[in-house]
């Protein structure tokens, strides 16, 4: 689809691209034909597309299986997509309930980024294609030590493998954002290693990377209360856990389990 093409069903419709929304649309057949190659899609096998926007992706994936669900934000685009015989959830990709799936494959809005891939990977799938801002890309594949490294890298990373798998220019895109994408594939996996608690592993993960750059004892002395442990707790902590005088972006999602649950073992003695 030509960018005169996509500028002329945008105004048929009624919708100017929003840059709150993330309305960037894809205008590449040739991307879209090879993200939908990638997820190697059975007949019927169930997949998710947010953010289809003008359907480009959407056609491709409605040729590839039977049972495609799209979740879209916009009521115009919605029902555009509606109109064209396919099954359109109408609704904030963060807020609404998300159908059963099998493959995702999306072009996802920027701003939800961090956000709806934690989500997805709450439901369980067995292989998804999603694109992303360069560097948010980036961050997902990161390993510890590496300048990317960040709490997305962790949540992510410790239950899947993540990886880039093709760069995608801003030049395919109506309009063309201000930055290059790329593609991920996202892999799930069952981690290596155990958590005593899923939630409170995300608040340790969050609480020390919002210190990244400084040792993890001093994260956690600082942020003590935040954690729910009060200052002996978290002396006894730092004096008798590894990894305390190491920074957290250095830490891998093991060693962060670790000290999460030190922290929940502390917590309920």
């Amino acid at each position: 689809m030509t960018f005169r093409g996509v500028a002329g069903e945008l105004k048929s419709l009624g919708v100017r691209p929003s840059r709150n929304l993330g309305q960037n649309f894809l205008t590449d057949t040739g991307i879209a034909d090879w993200m939908v190659a990638r997820a190697d899609i059975g007949p019927h096998d169930r997949v998710l597309e947010i953010g289809p926007g003008l359907g480009v992706l959407t056609e491709r994936l409605a040729r590839a299986t039977d049972r495609l669900t799209v979740l879209e934000l916009d009521r115009r685009l919605a029902e555009n997509l509606r109109r064209k015989g396919l099954s359109v959830i109408q609704g904030d990709a963060m807020e609404t309930e998300l159908p059963e799936f099998d493959i995702a494959v999306s072009n996802l809005p920027y701003q939800i980024s961090s956000g709806i891939t934690l989500r997805l990977l709450d439901r369980g799938f067995r292989r998804a294609v999603l694109m992303f801002q360069k560097e948010f890309a980036e961050h997902l594949v990161a390993k510890p030590g590496d300048a990317s490294y960040s709490r997305i890298s962790v949540m992510a990373g410790y239950r899947s493998e993540c990886s880039i798998i093709k760069q995608v220019p801003k030049s395919c895109f109506y309009p063309a954002p201000k930055v290059d994408s790329s593609i991920v594939e996202i892999i799930p996996r069952h981690p290596d290693f155990d958590i005593a608690s899923e939630e409170g592993f995300g608040e340790t993960v969050r609480i020390l990377f919002s210190h990244k750059n400084r040792k993890a004892r001093n994260g956690i002395m600082s942020e003590h209360e935040a954690l729910g442990l009060g200052k002996d707790g978290a002396r006894e902590l730092t004096e008798n856990l590894p990894h305390m005088d190491r920074r957290p972006i250095t830490l891998s999602a093991r060693e962060l389990a670790e000290i999460s649950n030190a922290i929940n073992d502390i917590r309920n003695a």
